[in-house]
């Protein structure tokens, strides 16, 4: 349930694009259409920049040392 609100946003942002590439450069809506891919873009790279720190430190146990490989 908490991935929801963020999932409608990347939803959004995707129609956004595709508006935006079917759209012409001289649409009176084009500059707007622009300008809310900008601030849902932003959006979501400020939730990814929030996130992953958060996501390494409770993947990591204190004193656990992990490695990859076979």
């Amino acid at each position: 349930l908490l991935y929801k609100p963020i999932d409608r946003v990347t939803r959004s942002t995707l129609v956004l694009h595709d508006l935006l590439k079917h759209t012409p450069a001289d649409h009176p809506d084009y500059p707007l259409l622009q300008d809310a891919l900008r601030i849902s873009q932003n959006f979501l790279s400020s939730i990814n920049e929030d996130i992953d720190p958060r996501r390494t430190a409770v993947t990591t146990p204190k004193g656990e040392v992990r490695q990859w490989g076979a």
